[in-house]
């Protein structure tokens, strides 16, 4: 299959995101007190739209991202259902004298996702926009076709979004997943974290970015492989640059669709490395796909 065939235009359906864990913040400092907490500006939103934001310990790495829905009289958050006790802990450590409140209403809560089917307040959390539709725990969207745990996936990876357990940790600082155009807002007021996320924007470099990836041919890659450049001099050991974090194939263009870490300077558009599990079995040519806005 020629190599520049683009890819096929994005699913329409809905997700069942009901795994996630849910969180409703009510009472009058909502807004004030979950500002001091995440790195979006959640008071730019009004009734019935959402944004992405992050919680990040005092050193700015990742403790969670999350999205936030704003209600007329509370505060819709979500988030990784792994995170679903550590999250919440972490966000009512620092509840001391605001007047508001979480509860936990993950069991009380289904949580689609409409990719494709139009609607008021759209929040982009597979790449295309798409809505958010919050019913009672076993209810389901309306008619329409159900998008699978593969076409998901494969989906994100087309637009390089990151998840958490794959290209999200704890040890993830937001630059080096390139999070900051769409979960950070740097004009905002404190929060935990910022000065960290700040002065990384205003004079610092981190030393990774994660990056869109395919296979040069129809070939297998897996999360955890390896990523090699060619020698520096005649006759030397490849150079270990990264590592793959999430690969699936894409049945239609014939090619391993992947996310991974590259060290700064081997993140440019077009360049090509191999993959494999170790520096002794690098079987396939991996290329990264960004765009050069993407790494400067």
């Amino acid at each position: 299959m020629p190599e520049d065939i683009p890819p096929p235009p994005a699913p329409t359906g809905w997700i069942d995101l009901s795994g996630r864990a849910k969180f409703r913040l009510s009472g009058p400092d909502r807004v004030r007190y979950l500002n001091g907490q995440v790195t979006n500006d959640v008071a730019r939103l009004r009734p019935g739209e959402s944004m992405s934001a992050l919680v990040c310990t005092a050193k700015g790495r990742l403790e969670g991202e999350v999205v936030i829905r704003a209600e007329a009289e509370h505060l819709l958050v979500d988030a990784p259902g792994e995170l679903r006790e550590p999250l919440l802990a972490r966000l009512e450590k620092y509840l001391v004298a605001d007047d508001c409140a979480w509860e936990d209403v993950t069991d009380a809560w289904a949580l689609w996702h409409g990719v494709g089917v139009g609607g008021a307040g759209p929040v982009a959390r597979f790449g295309p926009p798409g809505v958010d539709l919050w019913l009672p725990a076993g209810t389901t969207p309306p008619d329409g076709p159900r998008l699978t745990h593969d076409a998901v996936d494969l989906l994100r990876l087309t637009f390089g979004l990151p998840v958490w357990g794959a290209e999200l940790t704890p040890d993830t600082l937001p630059q080096e997943a390139r999070l900051e155009d769409r979960a950070v807002d740097f004009h905002k007021g404190c929060y935990v974290g910022q000065e960290v996320v700040s002065r990384l924007r205003s004079v610092g470099r981190v030393n990774r970015l994660l990056c869109r990836l395919e296979t040069v041919e129809d070939a297998a890659l897996a999360s955890g492989d390896a990523l090699f450049a060619a020698p520096t001099a005649p006759g030397g050991e490849p150079v270990l640059v990264g590592h793959v974090t999430s690969a699936r194939r894409d049945p239609v263009r014939r090619r391993t669709l992947a996310l991974g870490y590259l060290k700064r300077p081997a993140a440019q558009p077009g360049a090509v490395f191999r993959a494999g599990p170790d520096k002794n079995a690098l079987s396939t040519e991996v290329k990264c796909t960004e765009t050069p806005a993407a790494v400067d």
